[in-house]
């Protein structure tokens, strides 16, 4: 919806980038989590809550809405990741 608003002066953006970040902060936390570090989860929630509460932020201003989205969406997910770590599953139905 936001490509509506798009220019063709406008520079490229690279949003994808935040993606590979926010993979690396799942992959990890699911890598301490299986290597058996204690408390991974108060990190990850911790992680979690700034990046939302950074897309709340950058979503009040239309020039920055895009990076607000990215950054929501990345710390939605890493909040899902460490709910399941933190739920104590067999290793066996985590992968």
């Amino acid at each position: 919806m936001l490509d509506m608003f798009r220019r063709p002066t406008d520079p490229p953006e690279y949003s994808y980038l935040y993606g590979l970040s926010g993979a690396g902060m799942v992959g990890s936390l699911f890598a301490a989590h299986m290597a058996g570090v204690p408390h991974i989860h108060i990190m990850g929630y911790l992680t979690s809550s700034v990046l939302c509460i950074g897309a709340i932020v950058c979503l009040a201003s239309q020039a920055t809405a895009r990076t607000g989205q990215t950054l929501g969406s990345v710390g939605v997910a890493g909040a899902l990741m460490t709910t399941l770590m933190a739920c104590n599953f067999a290793p066996s139905v985590l992968i």
